[in-house]
C-alpha cells in the first residue's frame, strides 16, 4: 500500500525542469506508478528516511500531476492498522531551484517502463502444456553420468522460509505436469495475490558473512543429471547492443548487477525466441561475478533445474542439493516457464524460491510468455515471478537488428557483402538465436568441403545450408521415389561413435523412410561418412497438442542417443499451425538432455540444402 508520497524540484544544468517522485509503499506500488506515468521516469532507487524510494521525474506537467494522484488514489486504501495515507501539498517553490547540485543526487537518464503484456497471449508454445488435455506420465529415463566441464558457479546460504502449502494433488494427476500452460477457454487475469506482497525493508538485509573458505566450482554437488548452464563467453554487457528495443532491460540488469537483490527481485525478461534473453542470463552472470564470484551464482533453465531436483531426490542426494542451494547468493533460470512441476520437486523449489527473495537474494527468470500467462505456473510452484520487476524484450529495429548481426558475422569470421547479409536474415528478420546457429552450420560445413570446393565463398556456403538459390523439386514424395527408399537399408553398427533416431508424424513412414534414404545420399555427395547407428525410428502423433516436446525428449533419453532428427508435422495438423514453436520447444528439451537435435519441413522433403543442414545439426 502507498503510504506516503511528495513530489518537489530537482533541477540540474540539463534538465531544469526535472522533480523527484517520493514514495513510502511497497515494490508493487513503484511499479504500477512507473506503469503509469510513463517515459518521463528514472529508474526507481532505494533511499533513507521517511520516504523509502525516489523516482526522477524529467518534467512535471498538470497531466502528469493527475495521472500521479489517480494512481496514488488507487493504491492508498490502508487497513485499520496501517500508517493513514498522507496525500502531499507538492512543494513547487521556485526557490528550490536554487538548490546546490550536491544536494539534488544523481539524475539518472529516464527509463522507459515495460509495456504491459496483451490481455492474453498468442497461441504459442504454451498450448502445448496444458495439463488437462492428455496427461503425460513422464518416462524415467536411463541418465548418463555428467559430462567433465567445469560448472558454471557455485552458491551462498538463504535461511529458511517455509513455503505456503499447496493442495494436494488429486489421486489422479500425472507425475509431471504442466500447469504454466494457458488453458484451453481461459482468460488471463493479473493475480489478486500479486497484489498482496509483504512490504519491503528501506534497507536491504545484509547477505550472511562469507565463510572462511568459500566453495570452488569444483567442490560442486554431482548429481547424475546436469543442472547447470554452460555460460557463453561472447555473451556479455560489452557485446550487447542497447537501444529502444532493451534499453529498460539492460538499466533494470545493470541495476541487479550494482545492488544484486536490492529493488528488481525477482526480475523477469520475457520476450519472443532470439530477442537476447539468453544474452543477458550470460552478461548479468559475468557482471555479478566480478563483485560476489563466479562461484556463489546458478545458472540453469527450467528444464535442468526441475529435473535436476527430481533425479536428487529419487538418488538421495537432495541433501548434498539443499546445502549447495543454501550457499547460493544469485539464482538464474532462463526459460522459467519449462519448469516441470512434479510432487517430487514441488516443495524444494518453491521453499527456494520464496527464501531467495525473504532474505534479499537476486532471482532472475526469463521467459518467452507475457507475465499473465505464467499464473498457472505461479499457482503450481507457489511462488510470484510476477511480484518483482517485469521487462519486455523487443525484436530490434532495423538499423539495429543490422549492427547486431555485423558484430555476429565479424565474431566468427564471416565475410558477406551487404547483399548477401538482406538476402540471407535481413530481409526475413531472422531471430538471432536462428542466425548464431547457422553461421556455427556453416562454419561446420566449411572445414568439411573446403578440399571438395577448394574456395568457397562463405556466400556460397550459406546458401548450400539455406538453399536459396536451389530449385527444389517440388511435390510428394513419388511411387519412384519411394522404391529407391525401400531399396536402401541403414548399416546396423551395435559400436558406432554415434547413435542417433527419427520422429516423424503419424501416417508419414514412407516420407520418413525417403529422408532416411535422401539424407544418406547427401552425406555421400558431401564427402562425408555418415555410418551411424540408427536406434529408432517412432511416429508422434501430430494431432496431439500437448506434450509432445517432453515425449520425444524422455523417449530420446531413455534410448541413450546422441543425436535426433524430428519431421516436422503436417501443416493441416494441430501442431502444423504452430511447428515454429514446437521446434524451438523441442530443441530447447534436447539440448537439456544434451542431444543433438535437427529438423526437417515436410515442405522441405527435397530440399539439398534443408539434408546439408541437417547433416551439419548433427555432426
Amino acid at each position: 500500500m502507498l503510504k506516503k508520497w511528495d513530489v518537489s524540484p530537482a533541477p540540474t544544468d540539463k534538465n531544469p525542469t526535472r522533480h523527484k517522485l517520493l514514495i513510502k509503499g511497497e515494490m508493487k506500488d513503484i511499479f504500477l506508478i512507473v506503469k503509469k506515468l510513463g517515459s518521463i521516469c528514472s529508474r526507481p532507487e532505494k533511499t533513507s528516511g521517511e520516504f523509502n524510494f525516489v523516482i526522477y521525474l524529467s518534467k512535471l506537467e498538470m497531466g502528469t500531476m493527475k495521472k500521479l494522484k489517480s494512481v496514488a488514489e488507487e493504491l492508498s486504501s490502508p487497513a485499520a492498522d496501517e500508517v493513514p495515507f498522507e496525500a502531499p501539498k507538492p512543494k513547487l517553490r521556485a526557490e528550490t531551484a536554487q538548490r546546490p547540485a550536491a544536494a539534488q543526487g544523481p539524475s539518472p537518464q529516464p527509463q522507459r517502463p515495460p509495456e504491459a503484456p496483451p490481455a492474453q497471449p498468442p497461441a504459442t508454445e504454451a498450448k502445448m502444456f496444458a495439463e488437462e488435455a492428455a496427461p503425460f506420465e513422464a518416462p524415467k529415463p536411463k541418465l548418463k553420468p555428467e559430462p567433465s566441464r567445469p560448472p558454471a558457479a557455485s552458491q551462498q546460504p538463504p535461511p529458511a522460509r517455509p513455503p505456503e502449502p499447496a493442495p494436494p494433488a488429486p489421486a489422479d494427476s500425472p507425475a509431471v505436469t504442466h500447469p504454466h500452460a494457458p488453458r484451453p477457454g481461459m482468460t488471463f487475469v493479473p493475480s489478486s495475490s500479486a497484489r498482496a506482497r509483504k512490504e519491503e525493508p528501506a534497507e536491504a538485509a545484509a547477505p550472511p558473512a562469507a565463510a572462511a573458505s568459500a566453495p570452488s566450482a569444483s567442490a560442486r554437488i554431482k548429481t547424475r543429471w546436469p543442472m547447470e548452464l554452460p555460460l557463453i563467453p561472447t555473451y556479455s554487457f560489452q557485446t550487447l547492443q542497447a537501444g529502444s528495443h532493451n534499453r529498460f532491460a539492460h538499466a533494470a540488469a545493470m541495476a541487479v548487477v550494482e545492488n544484486p537483490g536490492v529493488i528488481y527481485n525477482p526480475l523477469l525478461l520475457f520476450g519472443n525466441p532470439g530477442t537476447g534473453k539468453t544474452h543477458f542470463v550470460n552478461a548479468v552472470s559475468y557482471g555479478l561475478s566480478a563483485s560476489i564470484g563466479q562461484s556463489n551464482i546458478f545458472v540453469t533453465d527450467g528444464i535442468k533445474f526441475s529435473k535436476g531436483v527430481e533425479v536428487a531426490v529419487k538418488d538421495g542426494s537432495i541433501a548434498s542439493l539443499e546445502a549447495m542451494m543454501a550457499k547460493t547468493k544469485v539464482l538464474i533460470i532462463d526459460d522459467v516457464h519449462l519448469l516441470m512441476i512434479s510432487e517430487a520437486n514441488k516443495k524444494y523449489i518453491s521453499k527456494w524460491l520464496n527464501d531467495f527473495v525473504a532474505q534479499n537474494k537476486q532471482i532472475v527468470v526469463t521467459t518467452v510468455f507475457p507475465p499473465k500467462a505464467l499464473s498457472g505456473l505461479e499457482e503450481a510452484v507457489g511462488f510470484e515471478f510476477t511480484q518483482g520487476w517485469m521487462v519486455d524484450l523487443k525484436p530490434p529495429a532495423s538499423q539495429a537488428y543490422k549492427a547486431i548481426l555485423v558484430q555476429l558475422l565479424q565474431g566468427r569470421d564471416v565475410k558477406l557483402s551487404d547483399e548477401e547479409m538482406n538476402s540471407a536474415f535481413v530481409s526475413g528478420q531472422v531471430s538471432f538465436s536462428e542466425v548464431s546457429k547457422t553461421l556455427e552450420d556453416m562454419k561446420k560445413l566449411e572445414k568439411f568441403v573446403v578440399n571438395a570446393m577448394n574456395s568457397a565463398s562463405h556466400a556460397q556456403l550459406l546458401d548450400m545450408l539455406l538453399g536459396h538459390g536451389e530449385s527444389a523439386e517440388a511435390g510428394a514424395v513419388t511411387e519412384e521415389d519411394a522404391r529407391q527408399a525401400a531399396l536402401w537399408r541403414s548399416a546396423k553398427l551395435e559400436q558406432s561413435w554415434f547413435k542417433w533416431g527419427l520422429f516423424y508424424p503419424k501416417g508419414m513412414r514412407r516420407e520418413a523412410q525417403f529422408a532416411l534414404y535422401f539424407l544418406h545420399e547427401r552425406a555421400r555427395e558431401l564427402g562425408l561418412n555418415t555410418d551411424w547407428s540408427q536406434v529408432f525410428i517412432e511416429e508422434y502423433n501430430s494431432d496431439e497438442l500437448y506434450g509432445i516436446p517432453f515425449k520425444i525428449g524422455n523417449f530420446a533419453s531413455e534410448k541413450e542417443i546422441n543425436g535426433v532428427i524430428v519431421m516436422g508435422p503436417q501443416p493441416s495438423s494441430a501442431l502444423g499451425a504452430q511447428e515454429a514453436e514446437f521446434r524451438h520447444i523441442t530443441f530447447k528439451i534436447l539440448d537439456s538432455f544434451l542431444i543433438k537435435g535437427a529438423w526437417l519441413s515436410l515442405e522441405r522433403l527435397k530440399s539439398k540444402a534443408a539434408y546439408t543442414r541437417m547433416l551439419m545439426d548433427l555432426i
